[in-house]
Formats: C-alpha cells, sequence, structure tokens
C-alpha cells in the first residue's frame, strides 16, 4: 500500500490551508495532521524542527516547509496540464500578480491577530492600524482585479484560493467589522463561488 504524505498544520493557518485545497484539487492523497504551531509545539517540530506550518512530508521521507515551495513541487509532480497556474504568458503572470497580492494580505492578518493576544496595556493602536491599513489596500486590490468569475482563465486556481482565504479570514474573523460583503461584494461573491467547492468549503477553520 503506498505511503500518504503527511500534511502538518491547522485549517486556521491559510497557508496550510491552501496546501491541503491544492493537494485535494489535484486529487494527492494526504494525511492531515491538525497541529497547531503554538499550542502543539513540540509534535510541530517532530516533523518541521524549526515549528513552522505548514509543512508536507512526501513518500519519501523529505520534509519541506512553506506553502509555497511546497505547491511548487506538487504541480510539477502533476505537470503542466493539471496546475492550478497557467505555465506560461500573460495568464501566468496574472495568476502570479494576484497571487502575490493575497499572499502579502495574509501575513497581515495574522500578524493583526497576534496583536490582539497581546495584555491591553501593550498593544499598540498605530501597529494595529497600519496592519489593517494594508490588508485593506491589498483586499481592495483584488476587489477591482475580481469580475463574476475566476480570477484567471475562469478556472479555479492558486489566485482565487488565496483570494478567497483572505476574504474569509479577515470577515469572518480579524476585520469582521471593515471586510463585508458590502464594502467588498465581488470578494464576497467569489468566496461563495469558492463554498461550492468541496475541496474548498471542506477545510474552512472554525474561527
Amino acid at each position: 500500500m503506498e505511503k500518504a504524505m503527511k500534511l502538518i498544520g491547522p485549517w486556521l493557518s491559510g497557508f496550510t490551508r491552501r496546501t491541503a485545497i491544492t493537494m485535494k484539487l489535484l486529487d494527492i492523497p494526504f494525511e492531515h495532521l491538525n497541529l497547531n504551531a503554538y499550542t502543539d509545539k513540540d509534535e510541530v517540530r517532530r516533523y518541521s524542527p524549526m515549528g513552522k506550518v505548514p509543512a508536507l512530508v512526501f513518500d519519501n521521507g523529505e520534509t519541506m516547509i512553506d506553502s509555497s515551495g511546497i505547491i511548487d513541487v506538487l504541480h510539477e509532480m502533476v505537470g503542466p496540464e493539471k496546475a492550478l497556474i497557467p505555465p506560461s504568458g500573460p495568464a501566468r503572470f496574472r495568476a502570479l500578480k494576484l497571487n502575490a497580492i493575497g499572499m502579502n494580505i495574509y501575513p497581515k492578518l495574522s500578524s493583526l491577530y497576534d496583536e490582539t493576544l497581546r495584555p491591553k496595556e501593550h498593544q499598540l493602536q498605530s501597529v494595529f492600524e497600519g496592519l489593517a491599513e494594508q490588508a485593506i489596500i491589498g483586499l481592495t486590490l483584488l476587489e477591482q482585479e475580481t469580475g463574476d468569475g475566476w480570477l484567471v482563465n475562469d478556472k479555479f486556481g492558486q489566485a482565487d484560493i488565496m483570494t478567497a482565504i483572505c476574504y474569509q479570514a479577515a470577515s469572518m474573523f480579524i476585520l469582521p467589522d471593515l471586510v463585508t460583503a458590502k464594502n467588498f461584494p465581488r470578494l464576497a461573491a467569489l468566496t461563495e463561488r469558492a463554498m461550492k467547492i468541496d475541496a474548498f468549503a471542506s477545510t474552512v477553520p472554525h474561527f
């Protein structure tokens, strides 16, 4: 029996989640180990010595951290026809451009969450406002790029995955008063479309 890959990290991590969605869409079987880098530190470090998630243990026992590198390898495994990003040309440029915006929004959201964990007397309003501003600017850029279909070649891909993950995290948990369907109707509609795809809907974290 073929040994399944192991994906380490919780759905609460958007980067773990995008990796899992990718693997599900590419029909790559894996075992999910729902381990949190903060609360399950020792267990995570059995697989990822630096404590970084996501970590993916491949069939050969090699482990890779960082979702971008992992997904690049997964795309290479399945080939350009199945990959969730165009192989070349303007469509690839657009996919990389939009995905990069999402990849830069999400750390701002994570930092905002971390800031709320500090005791009130140690929270810096200027830091919170700066991070929120950056996240909102990024989401606004994605809102402007979103139409009635998927973001690139009208095919669900990496840009859609990261965009919808960012919108859900911001609207459901981090910035619910600012990131709403009223303020970001196109992102809300894109996320609603994504939720009809099992690979996406099955990884929604419980905020």
